[in-house]
């Protein structure tokens, strides 16, 4: 399984304030898998794309729509920001350099 990354990360705002940002399938799924808020529909949803994207890099846009979309119905605010804030506030969580 090889690391797939989004043409452009997302950047997601936790409960807590924090900024963190996803930059493919894998970030998402170890987020959805081990520290999600909340178990519901689309995050299993979420979980089982990003695992397809991991085997099929072709499905990696879906991966990220579904984890938007599972951030939305768990009320974490996420966009693609470029510019997200300040690095003091930011968060990476990206597992590759």
């Amino acid at each position: 399984m090889r690391e797939v990354r989004w043409r452009t990360p997302l950047w997601v705002t936790l409960q807590n304030g924090i900024r963190r940002q996803f930059c493919g399938p894998y970030d998402a799924l170890d987020f959805l898998e081990n520290e999600w808020p909340n178990h519901q529909v689309q995050q299993a949803r979420a979980v089982k794309a990003c695992r397809e994207a991991l085997q099929h890099p072709e499905y990696a846009n879906s991966a990220k729509n579904c984890f938007r979309a599972a951030c939305i119905e768990a009320s974490l605010a996420c966009n693609e920001a470029a510019n997200p804030g300040s690095r003091a506030e930011a968060k990476m969580v990206s597992r590759h350099p």
